[in-house]
């Protein structure tokens, strides 16, 4: 991507009151930058995307960009070596800003960049949906005051879907945010870990309205009893 489409998708982001310039602090959107070619730089960006954040790629003129679009984090995917020396410039206009290289296994570069910027405070520690609250830190979750036991497993799978309220989530989207790459085509096993959620969040008394939904032949989507509750 060159600078000019560059700068179109970046005016596009801000037209939609997603990049916000800025401080990040709760409730903002985290954004990142990514660096990448090909077909694995989309299957990231579709990634970092999945966590809420603002994403905008960029190539060659990755310095150019980031000067306009301000990111919190800079991610470089695959990075040819002769565009490395930009990366000297990058440092002088924005020497506050981390920059991450990444390779391989989508889902790792995810958790990579998602450990950076809880390390660095870009992201509010607690999730909230309706009457259903993650803290992500201390790796609790509560509905209506009542605690929620979740396995390591579940707890990212819940994850997922609270940091995508109201968006429907493919069975294929799932399993590699939560699983991997390596976990394939078993769909099934999204619909299982589906069902213990549905068990501890959904089912039992003082639990409430149904939070999990199921859209026939598209995946599944996260809303509160109360669409008007909705907060992230």
């Amino acid at each position: 991507m060159g600078t000019e489409q560059s700068a179109v998708a970046l005016r596009e982001s801000v037209s939609a009151g997603v990049a916000r310039p800025g401080p990040v602090g709760p409730g903002a959107a985290v954004r990142v930058l990514l660096v990448a070619g090909g077909g694995d730089g989309r299957v990231l960006g579709a990634g970092l995307r999945g966590e809420g954040w603002c994403v905008v790629s960029a190539g060659v003129e990755f310095v150019a960009v980031a000067k306009e679009f301000r990111p919190d984090v800079v991610v470089l995917h695959g990075i040819p070596a002769d565009l490395r020396g930009r990366l000297a410039r990058l440092e002088e206009v924005l020497p506050e800003v981390p920059v991450l290289f990444v390779s391989g296994d989508v889902a790792r570069a995810v958790a990579r960049v998602r450990a950076l910027v809880e390390s660095a405070g870009g992201r509010a520690p607690r999730l909230v949906v309706g009457d259903l609250v993650m803290d992500e830190e201390g790796r609790e979750v509560t509905r209506g005051g009542v605690p929620v036991r979740l396995t390591a497993t579940e707890f990212e799978l819940l994850r997922y879907l609270m940091r995508n309220p109201r968006r429907v989530l493919s069975k294929a989207q799932i399993l590699e945010r939560v699983w991997g790459a390596g976990a394939g085509a078993r769909g099934n096993l999204v619909e299982l870990y589906i069902s213990y959620l549905r068990r501890k969040i959904d089912v039992g008394a003082g639990r409430g309205v149904p939070m999990i939904h199921t859209r026939r032949g598209a995946g599944y989507v996260l809303k509160a009893a109360d669409p008007g509750a909705d907060a992230r």
